[in-house]
């Protein structure tokens, strides 16, 4: 088994709802890693850290913001802006397989322009249904509207923007996370790696800026020695974060 692979396992193996072949699978190259094993027992130590809740002033100071931000745009439910994506998929696809072979050279253009213009609506769509649902009140929906910018396979400014902001103040430690998820398929971008140099503050979660420093090892971004350096400095930085910062910095000097 390789590393990348073990990664896909591990959340289910932290669950404990693994088959036993692959939990023994999981555990046989945790025996022969060294570095796989400081990874898990790095995750297991993090899980034991008490629940962080905002406080109930932060909370009001979040959602004062939420308040004070321009109204969405028209609200789309997902399922029913998905459906509608189908749809006009679908029928851009009727009318490429049976329409187009008959038609004159010219009307096939307009037909290949018409269905241009479909793809750009159902990227338009797509972003709507993203930046609705990542200003949601709801912590559950701001992670499917994480969830659905996955969808967006061309780097949209405004979405990034929006992960950005989800990663540096939501008040959900998992929405956080799951945003850096996200980001980290733009990570050739200067904004996003910016973005995430920015994140990492002294008043962020522990988990959060465990990963973020194993993102930027990950993209190796020696933009971020200096700033790792300072906050190796922070007097109130998590004993296990200034450990992960020692490591981060010792990968990116390194060679």
């Amino acid at each position: 088994m390789r590393c990348e692979e073990l990664a896909e396992l591990l959340p289910d193996y932290f669950q404990d709802s693994l088959p036993a072949s692959s939990r023994a699978t999981v555990e046989g190259h945790l025996r022969a890693c060294a570095d796989c094993t400081a990874q898990v027992s790095l995750w297991k130590r993090l899980a034991e850290l008490p629940d962080e809740a905002p406080s109930p002033r932060m909370r009001e100071r979040f959602e004062d913001m939420l308040l004070a931000m321009p109204e969405p745009a028209p609200r789309f439910r997902p399922a029913w802006a998905y459906a509608a994506a189908i749809l006009i998929l679908g029928i851009g696809f009727v009318a490429g397989r049976y329409l187009l072979p008959r038609q004159a050279p010219s009307e096939v253009a307009v037909l290949r322009t018409e269905l241009a213009n479909t793809n750009d609506r159902i990227a338009t769509l797509n972003q709507l249904v993203v930046l609705s649902m990542l200003q949601q009140r709801s912590a559950g929906e701001r992670l499917q509207g994480v969830s659905y910018s996955l969808q967006v396979m061309r780097p949209n400014p405004e979405i990034v923007e929006a992960l950005l902001r989800s990663l540096r103040t939501d008040a959900s430690v998992d929405v956080r996370l799951a945003a850096l998820d996200s980001l980290r398929r733009y990570t050739d971008d200067g904004q996003v790696r910016r973005g995430l140099l920015d994140a990492l503050q002294p008043k962020q979660s522990p988990m959060v800026q465990i990963a973020l420093i194993d993102a930027l090892v990950e993209i190796q971004d020696t933009k971020a020695v200096a700033q790792l350096a300072q906050f190796q400095r922070s007097p109130d930085l998590n004993p296990l974060v200034r450990e992960r910062v020692k490591w981060g910095l010792a990968q990116l000097t390194r060679g």
